[in-house]
């Protein structure tokens, strides 16, 4: 009649990490820095009234390489191809700047702006260039990978005959940025937690996932991100359903910012933690809160994701 039962989970955080400021004491930014590249394909169309022999609508494809210089700002540069666009291809060569606005840690909006060249033939004059602009939604899958859908338009596309046309572009694509974190995982270590649990002469085992948990956090939050209330939402299911558990709740920051601001921002962390187990259910009087700012790191890694946590220890 003993209860037998498995885990510590420690998690990597999202290492795709992204720019922004924690507050007006340190100004450091998470670091969603990088070299990337992308593939999309779409379809371009122009009015019909600007068409003479051809097609106002064409499938395209879009080859992209850029760099973000932090969370919210980068620099682009892009190739499409046009295929029988008013009896013509069309060959469009683009640079500029390109800005994103983030919803949640994954979900952002993002807005280009930029100069193109663009090549063609037949009705299209050769060798002229135009103005860009853009904007679009994208989700980040895993740290490295992400998905998008975008619309671009391109301003004033000289044709042979004097005239000029304004092209609309919707398409969908991947993108990958090089030099992140790998995506974050669960490492498990057997451990046996005993408990008698009898009734009506039969024998009941409950299970335990987990004794140890990692919250991460981004540089500065305070707040909880929804991978830290899913697991939190089964740290108060364990401890109601095991009522001799304890918790240590302990917050932690990494060494990026003042001693005074990194103190604040721990304990935030941990009481916000502790709050939200107390709402669950669990009394209070069963979680231990305590907060070590960057003095205790938990890896080698210098201001590495793992440093910016919560850690829950269930005893």
């Amino acid at each position: 009649m003993k209860l037998q039962a498995v885990a510590i989970g420690l998690m990597l955080s999202s290492g795709t990490s992204a720019a922004q400021n924690i507050n007006e004491d340190t100004k450091h930014l998470d670091d969603k820095s990088g070299i990337w590249v992308g593939a999309n394909l779409g379809v371009g169309f122009v009015d019909s009234s600007d068409i003479e022999d051809g097609e106002n609508t064409a499938p395209s494809t879009k080859i992209e390489l850029g760099y973000d210089i932090n969370r919210n700002f980068g620099v682009y540069g892009s190739y499409d191809y046009l295929s029988n666009l008013d009896n013509s291809d069309l060959h469009l060569g683009t640079i500029g700047i390109k800005g994103n606005y983030y919803f949640t840690d994954y979900f952002s909006m993002f807005g280009k702006i930029g100069a193109t060249y663009v090549s063609g033939e037949n009705n299209i004059k050769d060798d002229n260039f135009s103005g860009t602009a853009g904007l679009g939604f994208e989700y980040q899958l895993t740290n490295s990978v992400t998905t998008k859908i975008g619309y671009d338009y391109y301003d004033q596309i000289e044709k042979k005959s004097g005239q000029d046309f304004h092209l609309n572009q919707v398409y969908w694509g991947m993108t990958y940025k090089f030099g992140q974190p790998s995506t974050p995982f669960v490492l498990e270590k057997e451990k046996i937690v005993e408990k008698e649990i009898v009734e009506t002469k039969e024998i009941i085992k409950t299970r335990i996932s987990r004794t140890e948990y990692i919250l991460p956090y981004q540089v500065g939050e305070v707040e909880i991100n929804d991978y830290g209330r899913y697991n939190l939402n089964e740290v108060a299911r364990v401890m109601l359903d095991n009522p001799s558990l304890k918790a240590n709740v302990i917050g932690r920051t990494d060494s990026l910012g003042s001693d005074k601001v990194n103190k604040k921002i721990s304990e935030k962390r941990a009481d916000s933690v502790a709050l939200l187990l107390i709402n669950q259910g669990v009394d209070s009087s069963r979680i231990n809160t305590s907060s070590v700012s960057n003095e205790q790191p938990l890896s080698s890694q210098e201001n590495g994701p793992l440093e910016r946590s919560v850690q829950v220890i269930l005893k």
